[in-house]
């Protein structure tokens, strides 16, 4: 998971493992981001796309390139021109986002 808000990440990453998720690493910047998926093997991922002064697009494109499904997840909006690029997003989630929306995206991936 990306998200630069730690209470968003917090939450989002408690209600994950709650939902059955084995393991969420959680990184704040396209860096970190990038870095954790050289190191893990990942099966999922969800991208806050506005990450204060950049966007998480490099690592939607890792992602796709990878071939790893992806949501984005926003609080304005301004990913949806931008989200119909990547064969590998399946949804877009708009903030706040529910426990609910999680199940949807969680079912999604595992679909694909």
């Amino acid at each position: 998971m990306v998200e630069d808000n730690t209470i968003i990440a917090l939450d989002t990453e408690e209600q994950l493992l709650d939902l059955g998720v084995e393991r969420v690493d959680v990184a704040a910047s396209n860096a970190a981001a990038l870095a954790a998926l050289e190191r893990e093997n990942h099966h999922f991922a969800l991208l806050d796309f506005n990450l204060g002064n950049e966007t998480s697009e490099p690592v939607a494109r890792a992602l796709d390139e990878r071939g790893i499904r992806f949501a984005f997840a926003t609080g304005y909006g301004e990913v949806d021109a931008l989200a119909g690029r990547y064969a590998n997003k399946i949804a877009v989630l708009f903030k706040p986002y529910s426990r609910n929306d999680l199940v949807s995206v969680l079912r999604l991936s595992a679909a694909g």
